[in-house]
């Protein structure tokens, strides 16, 4: 299914789960509830759509957000009646929130997932793992359980990055971004030097494979073969 991120990042920055996700990304309706108490805090998780069992729940915060250790509480709490399951945490003062999926595998830890997402942001990242779990009325027959949560894990089982890489990726992008012109949103701007630098990234992983015509200098080859403003692009 074709994604419209137009109308699908609106959805988004208004926080409108319910129709981002039955009206943009093809889920059914689901509308129950579960209470949740950790420590002396109740939260009231709200169903917003489901998939084969797979149900999605919006957590609203009226103050600041829970801490982590509290969501992976809240998390225990509606796995017992829902096992695979998505939250989406809204801090309503904000409008920020946490996507958080947990990661469960036999013989293995528990791994909780999440992503930020704030108001006025592009939101490209978080799009780009919606696009992954909408389903198209075609694929509606042979659909189960077991394929709708692949797709969701797909989309959000994504290993974290150590701390040492994400600091000195974020100081290159940052270096990069200086360098653009004609995009005015600083967003926006981000958003393409992160592209960029992710396209560069998978080219030398590639490269490293021996998959760029059998060289491991190909990319350096190319650059020293055409010198020159506007050229290295067309190699």
């Amino acid at each position: 299914m074709t994604l419209n991120r137009n109308r699908a990042r609106i959805l988004l920055q208004e926080a409108n789960f319910r129709d981002l996700f039955i009206e943009e990304l093809g889920w059914d309706r689901f509308g129950e509830q579960v209470q949740s108490r950790v420590e002396q805090e109740h939260f009231m998780l709200q169903g917003v759509a489901e998939k084969r069992g797979v149900a999605v729940f919006v957590c609203k915060v009226a103050g600041e957000m829970p801490l982590s250790t509290t969501r992976r509480k809240i998390d225990q709490e509606v796995v017992k009646i829902y096992r695979e399951h998505l939250i989406i945490y809204l801090e309503e003062s904000s409008g920020g929130q946490i996507w958080q999926w947990v990661r469960r595998e036999p013989g293995r830890p528990f791994a909780s997932r999440e992503h930020r997402y704030e108001p006025g942001q592009a939101g490209e990242a978080l799009l780009q793992r919606l696009e992954l779990i909408a389903f198209t009325l075609e694929e509606e027959a042979g659909l189960t359980l077991v394929d709708t949560n692949s797709r969701v894990r797909a989309a959000f089982d994504v290993e974290r990055a150590t701390k040492r890489f994400y600091d000195q990726f974020k100081k290159e992008r940052d270096a990069f971004q200086t360098f653009l012109e004609g995009i005015s949103d600083i967003e926006m701007a981000r958003w393409y030097a992160s592209v960029m630098l992710n396209r560069l990234m998978f080219l030398y992983f590639i490269q490293k494979k021996h998959f760029l015509g059998g060289n491991v200098n190909y990319l350096a080859e190319q650059l020293k073969e055409h010198p020159g403003e506007d050229t290295f692009y067309l190699a």
